[in-house]
């Protein structure tokens, strides 16, 4: 074509890591995906499966008895995910409020380990603070010390 194009920008705005879950009776693809919020240098991290079509979700119970080693990896993707976008912020909740309590204790129990790599932050409503143990957030953030 002759014509002059419009200039346009090319945003990466989201970010997919794949890994698979495997036990004993089954093995699940699973994604953690990372997805610009709007707001400059946020992004939202979701662990998903992947279901049988194709298709995302982020309720879905694998029950493989593998969590530990399931978040384990999703800290490794994080510390990756940084590697690249190192002024970034990363938030993230549960997708219910079983998952989001899970989440909870997890930080809490392991806040020693992460803060050594990451500053880790809770929210409520407006207000953020440095995570504190057994207080409940809306949502968390993380950020490169």
């Amino acid at each position: 074509m002759d014509i002059k194009p419009y200039p346009f920008t090319v945003l990466n705005t989201e970010f997919r890591y794949e890994f698979i879950s495997i036990s004993a009776t089954k093995a699940v693809q699973k994604v953690v995906l990372f997805t610009g919020t709007g707001a400059s240098g946020t992004y939202n991290l979701a662990l998903l499966d992947v279901l049988q079509d194709g298709r995302l979700c982020d309720v879905a119970e694998t029950r493989n008895k593998d969590f530990k080693k399931v978040l384990a990896t999703v800290f490794q993707i994080i510390h990756h995910f940084f590697e690249t976008k190192p002024e970034s912020v990363v938030m993230f909740m549960g997708s219910d409020e079983r998952r989001h309590r899970m989440y909870r204790i997890i930080i809490n129990k392991e806040v020693r380990e992460i803060s050594r790599s990451f500053i880790v932050s809770g929210v409520i409503g407006d207000f953020s603070e440095y995570f504190q143990p057994n207080t409940h957030y809306d949502y968390y953030l993380i950020e490169k010390l």
